[in-house]
């Protein structure tokens, strides 16, 4: 498959929760194997699909799929914010990456480009000035695809258990 010429990036509509909760639970599990203090094993499908219908319905947001035909090969989801309240910074608009994933059968095939360069263009779209995202420490290969992608450290989130 030549992800350039088949897939197609669209904007995600409530009749594709059932496809992003299934992909949830993919990258949940993979999350969970690494980080099983953070994340459940199985999280509550109700639950899940609230918390992505909840996503579009951020007038600052956006899903996007990545489609084969019908069939969902992955989702990212993005939304910008712009500091209104913090007088020592400035006034810029950032788009945050929330989540993205890819189906573990479709990897490695430049679906996860796509969908980083549709956020990318909504993004521009919504006149945000840079794009920000976090990524678990435990993933060096999200690091190195985001690395690829021109993005770079701008600072560390760092925690310590009180369990």
């Amino acid at each position: 498959m030549n992800a350039q010429t088949t897939i197609q990036i669209r904007r995600a509509t409530v009749i594709d929760l059932d496809a992003m909760c299934d992909l949830a639970d993919q990258i949940n599990a993979q999350h969970h194997a690494a980080a099983p203090s953070i994340f459940v094993q199985k999280p509550n499908r109700e639950l899940d699909r609230q918390f992505w219908h909840g996503t579009f319905e951020n007038p600052a947001g956006c899903v996007l799929l990545a489609c084969d035909g019908e069939q969902v090969l992955g989702f990212i989801t993005m939304s910008w914010n712009e500091n209104t309240t913090i007088p020592f910074l400035y006034r810029r608009r950032i788009c945050r990456i929330g989540t993205i994933v890819v189906s573990d059968a479709y990897q490695k095939r430049g679906i996860g480009k796509l969908l980083m360069d549709g956020a990318t263009n909504w993004a521009h779209e919504h006149d945000a000035v840079e794009i920000r995202l976090e990524v678990f420490d435990f993933n060096r290969n999200a690091m190195d695809f985001y690395a690829a992608q021109g993005y770079g450290v701008q600072s560390h989130i760092m925690s310590k258990s009180l369990e």
